[in-house]
């Protein structure tokens, strides 16, 4: 199926996280037979990536959301290691034009604190250019991203608070397909 949705996970720890494993249900219970959810440390703990593989499941989906703990400033180095093997492959061949890329993020701070003056000093889109210049690149078609605060979380209660982020993702993904 074509219109499959790829939900990269790149969290070091995923059976510890509150946001990112409760994100997976949420987004895995919506879509059920749509997506397809790969753990990246859970399928290559040592790194070693089977490219192929890969390239044969994301040539089959025409949705790719990012998802992923937002540490110092950038994403965790397993996700650059597959997306220089795999995305370097598939931009040789073009076959990235025409895909949505979408990132999901999560955060110790919130996003106010993501402004020049404040303490991490520039915005969120200016720490995802790398991903922002990839998918340009790559003529894919970058969705932007949607971001989370484990502190906002806390203040508005887990649950209500994380379906209510899933569903943006979820929102954001059915814009594509319409």
């Amino acid at each position: 199926m074509k219109n499959k949705i790829l939900f990269l996970v790149a969290h070091p720890n995923i059976e510890n996280s509150i946001l990112n494993k409760k994100i997976i249900q949420n987004i895995h219970h919506k879509y059920k037979k749509n997506i397809i959810i790969r753990k990246l440390y859970n399928i290559y703990p040592d790194f070693k990536i089977k490219v192929e593989e890969e390239i044969r499941i994301i040539l089959n989906t025409k949705f790719i959301v990012f998802q992923f703990p937002f540490y110092w400033y950038s994403y965790p180095s397993l996700l650059k290691e597959w997306k220089d093997q795999v995305f370097t492959k598939l931009y040789k061949k073009k076959s990235l034009s025409g895909k949505h890329l979408l990132v999901s993020i999560t955060t110790g701070s919130e996003k106010k604190t993501f402004h020049a003056g404040e303490k991490n000093n520039f915005t969120i889109d200016e720490f995802l250019r790398p991903i922002q210049q990839t998918a340009h690149i790559c003529n894919m078609i970058y969705h932007g991203y949607v971001h989370i605060s484990i502190h906002r979380v806390k203040m508005n209660g887990k649950s209500c608070f994380l379906e209510n982020y899933t569903d943006k993702i979820i929102f954001r993904i059915n814009e594509w397909i319409q």
